[in-house]
């Protein structure tokens, strides 16, 4: 052991005096001996150095392991792997309405407040019609009396006596009342505003005296229809929904999570956001009752779903521009590995370019190098 210490010295310090002379003053031919020599006396130092660290390593287990890095590592074994798309979406009630003026009148009336469980049909507010109704009555006088010379000049007619154009006036006289006596009593309708069905009254946004105009928000009423889930999927994803498809919902305010089966696929992609509508119903009673209007959901979509799948921790992937590869173990070494991703699905990667039984570091990948001497440590 000590002769071949001896012998690597010698190498080196005549490589030291073989390389005293500067290249410069060399001639081209003797420039390139020289260095031929050196390579051949750098291949003999590696050689005589890796047979010292062989021989020193069989006598002291211990030698070169301050050099290894310790890693954290699995063996890869193949096993059935599910990914699923995230898509954020909405709860729904189709009995979520605000109700709206009809007319430009002040509010005369209010007949309900917040939280008041109301019936269908029930009155909700009023709006000043005084004049709509003092028109109503004028327009019923004149009615009254269209109609009795209506009969008269029927009567006369049918009878031989009357003329025909005076008969045709009282008809067109009569019906042109009737149809604004209609106008008017629609309009006194709509100085009414009253729940379409019943439910709960969630919020009035208006006061007695208020002037409210055609289309103004006046009530918020809440049925007790069943809410639903929608969300906007991507066209780019139409393929993986279908009426029936099982699917995960989450609303992450309520802390709920709960299974659902897809209801209804819009068949028509929205021009604006280039996705389709989809309806998630028959939610699950418990869920149902806890959930309003508008509340964030979040849907998961199966995306892929493999019987069997090589998968490793999401951190054991790295990536260089547009390639992806993983160290896998060899002889103490880390080998770098291509590798193609296939999906990700919380923190776990399922990859193409490995085999079962393969060890793959999981634990500090990011900083070994090709090559590198690593000790495995279940970390």
């Amino acid at each position: 052991m000590k002769t071949r210490y001896v012998a690597v010295a010698a190498s080196l310090v005549l490589l030291s005096c073989s390389s005293h002379s500067k290249p410069e003053s060399l001639s081209l031919q003797e420039k390139k001996r020289r260095l031929e020599k050196l390579r051949q006396e750098v291949l003999t130092l590696q050689s005589q150095i890796a047979e010292l660290e062989a021989a020193i390593q069989a006598e002291d287990s211990t030698f070169g392991q301050a050099k290894r890095v310790a890693v954290g590592y699995t063996i890869l074994q193949p096993r059935p792997f599910t990914s699923y798309l995230e898509l954020q979406g909405s709860v729904d009630n189709r009995q979520a309405v605000t109700l709206t003026a009809k007319i430009p009148a002040p509010v005369t009336r209010l007949y309900v407040q917040e939280g008041q469980s109301v019936a269908a049909g029930q009155l909700l507010a009023e709006q000043d019609a005084e004049v709509i109704r003092k028109n109503l009555a004028e327009v019923m006088t004149r009615l009254e009396l269209a109609r009795t010379l209506y009969e008269k000049q029927k009567k006369l007619y049918e009878e031989g006596i009357g003329a025909e154009v005076q008969y045709l006036t009282a008809k067109n006289n009569k019906e042109a009342l009737e149809a604004t006596v209609a106008t008017l009593q629609e309009q006194l309708r709509g100085a009414q505003i009253r729940a379409p069905f019943a439910g709960r009254v969630d919020a009035v946004f208006i006061r007695v005296g208020e002037l409210l105009a055609p289309g103004a928000p006046a009530i918020r009423l809440i049925g007790s229809g069943q809410p639903e889930i929608r969300v906007d999927v991507p066209e780019s994803y139409v393929r993986l929904v279908r009426p029936g498809l099982p699917v995960q919902v989450e609303i992450p305010d309520l802390d709920l999570r709960f299974s659902g089966r897809i209801a209804v696929v819009s068949q028509s992609v929205n021009p604006l956001n280039r996705t389709v509508t989809v309806i998630i119903r028959d939610l699950p009673a418990s869920a149902s009752a806890q959930l309003h209007p508008n509340l964030v959901a979040y849907v998961r979509l199966p995306e892929k779903n493999l019987a069997e799948a090589l998968t490793v921790p999401l951190e054991a992937v790295q990536f260089q521009d547009t390639s992806a590869y993983v160290y896998v173990v060899k002889g103490g070494l880390a080998k770098r590995k291509a590798v193609q991703v296939i999906a990700t699905q919380g923190g776990e990667t399922a990859v193409r370019g490995l085999s079962a039984g393969d060890t793959v570091v999981t634990v500090g990948a990011s900083t070994l190098a090709d090559g590198q001497p690593i000790l495995l440590r279940n970390l």
